[in-house]
């Protein structure tokens, strides 16, 4: 069989399957994530060493096999037009043998309420300026969140959004915003190559796929300040965690400088996971939201990062929120169940408390103490 056409019939099986990622690697049977399980897929035999290659050969371009020879992993994406789908794509090396993971994106881009994503968040995404950064790890969803602001954005303003991503994963069609999405390697050298000509490019929206260097976190700064709205996402598991990953990027003689000019253009760090749904198949986004009102830029002004999690609890009415907040809601609703909330909570006895209506006070002095 062509090698395009098996790849494509695994794939086919991983979209019927409604899967989200597909495993290749040398010598072994091709496996399928299914909610929190990685199932082998049926009817799959091994594929040796050569066969990974001659896979790997059949979706890559020769551009994309030279990044994969030089740096032994390559990210890229591709179209299923017949099954309206795209996939995201990487291509690496483990014990001397090409493996490959591919993640499942729908070409529809969902709505807020879809994800079951807090109503919030599709406000922030209309701010006129400022920075909004989506945390979480690997497979949180924070690319898909991501998808649906700018779609937000599209459906309701009219603005000029330029991207830079690597790989692009969801393709926008101009509604109300004219978009332009730059994919890292193909339209552009790189991430700071892109930003280096971006403001000379005119746009209203800068939407960054991943905050990986000082040297895009101060563009981001840069275009805040001018007026301009700022998204990316970040590797990290929590509000707090966002501040050490960010000043990380940073000298330690720096970082009191960047503390002030990111409390002063902060608008959200919305920090989310996904769970297993209560129907065991689901996938359920928990969300930590942090937005830049007053209390919150005292506070990081202030070097007072560790009191931000009470702050989110003292203003859950202007819809901040904790972790375990979002866990409680979600488990009110009846969209996860009590062991996946708890196994995932902050401070589990807490949360079982709420659970069993026991009322805990949150309204705790945070400023000036």
């Amino acid at each position: 069989m062509d090698q395009k056409v098996y790849l494509m019939s695994i794939l086919d099986y991983a979209i019927q399957q409604k899967g989200q990622d597909v495993f290749l690697k040398s010598h072994s049977v091709p496996r399928l994530r299914l909610g929190d399980r990685v199932v082998e897929i049926p009817s799959c035999q091994p594929i040796d060493a050569a066969g990974m290659r001659a896979l790997a050969e059949s979706i890559l371009t020769a551009p994309q096999i030279q990044i994969l020879q030089q740096n032994k992993s390559v990210d890229f994406g591709f179209d299923h037009s017949a099954k309206g789908c795209r996939f995201r794509g990487n291509a690496f090396f483990q014990q001397g043998t090409l493996s490959m993971v591919f993640r499942l994106l729908w070409r529809g881009i969902p709505r807020f309420s879809e994800l079951n994503l807090p109503p919030v968040l599709e406000k922030v995404a209309l701010e006129k300026s400022g920075i909004i950064l989506i945390a979480g790890t690997v497979s949180s969803g924070k690319t898909t969140t991501l998808a649906t602001m700018i779609q937000t954005m599209n459906e309701k303003v009219q603005k000029h959004i330029m991207t830079i991503e690597d790989p692009v994963e969801y393709l926008h069609t101009d509604g109300q915003c004219l978009i332009q999405q730059r994919e890292v390697g193909g339209d552009t050298e790189s991430f700071n190559s892109a930003i280096k000509y971006m403001v000379r490019q005119s746009p209203d929206v800068v939407v960054i796929g991943e905050m990986r260097d000082a040297e895009s976190f101060n563009f981001a700064l840069a275009s805040a300040e001018v007026g301009r709205l700022v998204i990316s996402t970040v590797h990290a598991q929590s509000v707090y965690q966002v501040f050490d990953r960010v000043l990380g990027f940073f000298q330690p003689e720096q970082r009191e400088s960047i503390l002030r000019h990111f409390a002063m253009n902060v608008t959200c760090i919305a920090a989310q996971k996904l769970l297993v749904g209560a129907d065991g198949t689901s996938l359920i986004p928990a969300v930590e939201i942090m937005l830049g009102n007053y209390t919150v830029r005292q506070l990081i002004l202030e070097h007072k990062i560790d009191k931000l999690p009470q702050a989110l609890k003292n203003c859950a009415q202007e819809g901040m929120q904790t972790m375990d907040q979002s866990l409680f809601q979600l488990w009110e609703k009846k969209l996860i169940s009590k062991e996946t909330a708890l196994a995932n909570s902050q401070a589990p006895q807490e949360l079982e408390a709420w659970m069993k209506g026991i009322k805990i006070g949150q309204d705790t002095k945070i400023l000036g103490g």
